[in-house]
């Protein structure tokens, strides 16, 4: 008779938002170990190992509920010069296309002295 093997049950997937990785790196801060706590949220323990090897990018953006992952700028200035044209446009009720920001992207990288290449 064959031996029984254990079926393991798959995990379904589960985003995780930026919040919840943030807690996660504050309470590994302040306890060594994964504690009751983490358990009780259900994620597996390598995803809570990745998520504490980059707890830098974690711990240092934003809070948001809304974002599940994070992608980090290449020019930081021409993101947040854009953010603030853009806010401005909208509230004088400009339309905003992708052909407009994409132009206006190119005046102010002009501006900031950044190179397309």
């Amino acid at each position: 008779m064959p031996p029984t093997c254990l079926q393991k049950t798959k995990r379904e997937r589960t985003a995780i938002n930026i919040d919840i990785k943030k807690e996660i790196c504050e309470y590994m801060l302040a306890n060594t170990g994964p504690g009751k706590p983490i358990m009780e949220l259900d994620i597996d323990r390598s995803t809570i190992t990745k998520i504490w090897q980059s707890r830098e990018k974690w711990l240092t953006t934003l809070s948001n509920s809304n974002i599940f992952r994070y992608h980090s700028v290449q020019f930081p200035e021409l993101d947040k010069a854009l953010q603030i044209w853009m806010s401005q446009a909208v509230s004088a009720g400009l339309p905003l296309t992708d052909a407009i920001l994409q132009q206006k992207g190119l005046e102010l990288a002009q501006m900031l002295n950044i190179s397309e290449d």
